[in-house]
């Protein structure tokens, strides 16, 4: 491998963050040069030693002393060396972002809204060696499309961690705020990887309407009805016939038990549980015997067994919601002996004909 008398990066562009010159052979002597918005990282075996800043830099033991300690606990001894050098660029530059995150879960139904995002950064990269140990050591870039890549990837998994933080309550109403939170946990994070985040600005949030109708009161009430209503059509066999009851506006039972699945638990954080009214919707504390926003009985209905079936329903219910059949027996006569009997038996009480 030819000895390297020269190294400079010349052909630097505008938009160009680094470059690698890979495997080269330097001995004492060899120059660097390094422009006046550069620096020159030296680097081997995937670590980075000393740095270089503007100038013109006649390689010796002195000025790379990093370097230096390192070959001579590899017992490389001698004039010449192989290493990299990786000149990294001081300008500003600017990245942009964008991508789709979810916020908090919210509410009873723990609602969790999908949100777009974009905008673009600008930054520098503040300390060349945790750069090049991060990017080209621990990354394994080569080229600058690497690192933008890389950068535009590190902010996105900021933002969308960082939305999810925030319910959409406060998205929706204080949304400045929170991408500006954001923002800071972004600059915050970045300079562990040698990259000073002069602003981050974000061009737009796309909030759903649906999770603006959430973030208001009576729409959260609406979606968390409709919820119910959903879940109910999901419930499994056996569980239709109180799903019925739902649906004729009479599932009082049913939504007790929604209500407590949705309460939050108490490990979560000790947040107030709640009580929804099956009637209208409305959060109650648990507890309450009375619906506050509609005055309904918040109170379990009282249940009874469907003669034929045996499936438990509300006492007002007039026939069974899981096999259709009237819920009070009817009174039938034997049609041999004429006597008296139920409609939910099979046999005559009196003679032994079959009633069916």
């Amino acid at each position: 491998m030819p000895i390297i008398e020269k190294v400079a990066w010349d052909f630097a562009g505008d938009e160009d963050i680094a470059y690698r010159f890979p495997n080269l052979s330097l001995k004492y002597g060899s120059q660097v040069i390094v422009k006046e918005n550069q620096w020159a990282v030296f680097f081997r075996d995937g670590k980075a030693y000393d740095v270089f800043g503007p100038g013109r830099h006649t390689i010796t033991s002195n000025n790379i002393p990093l370097l230096t300690g390192a070959l001579k606990a590899l017992r490389i001894i001698g004039d010449v060396f192989s290493c990299e050098v990786v000149y990294v660029s001081n300008s500003q530059f600017r990245g942009k972002f964008g991508g789709q995150a979810y916020s908090a879960p919210s509410g009873a139904i723990q609602y969790q809204a999908e949100l777009g995002y974009y905008g673009y950064l600008l930054y520098k990269i503040e300390d060349p060696k945790l750069f090049v140990i991060e990017f080209f050591g621990n990354k394994g870039a080569s080229t600058s499309t690497d690192i933008e890549n890389y950068i535009r990837g590190f902010i996105n998994e900021r933002v969308i961690d960082e939305f999810a933080n925030h319910d959409i309550f406060n998205v929706v109403k204080n949304v400045d705020e929170t991408t500006d939170k954001v923002s800071l946990i972004i600059k915050d994070e970045a300079a562990r990887i040698g990259l000073k985040i002069i602003d981050t600005v974000f061009e737009g949030v796309k909030i759903p309407e649906e999770a603006r109708r959430f973030a208001t009161t009576m729409g959260q009430q609406a979606m968390t009805m409709q919820y119910m209503k959903e879940t109910t059509a999901e419930l499994p066999e056996g569980g239709g016939a109180a799903g019925a009851g739902v649906g004729a506006g009479i599932g009082i039972a049913l939504g007790n038990t929604l209500g407590k699945a949705m309460q939050p638990s108490q490990s979560s954080g000790g947040a107030q549980q709640v009580l929804l009214c099956p009637n209208c919707g409305s959060q109650n504390n648990v507890g309450a015997k009375f619906c506050g926003n509609c005055g309904k009985s918040l109170a379990p209905v009282a249940k009874i067994i469907c003669p034929k079936c045996g499936a438990a329903m509300p006492e007002s219910m007039k026939f069974c919601g899981n096999c259709g059949s009237p819920m009070k027996p009817k009174k039938i006569n034997c049609p041999k002996c004429n006597t008296e009997n139920l409609s939910t038996n099979k046999f005559c009480g009196n003679c032994g004909n079959k009633l069916e």
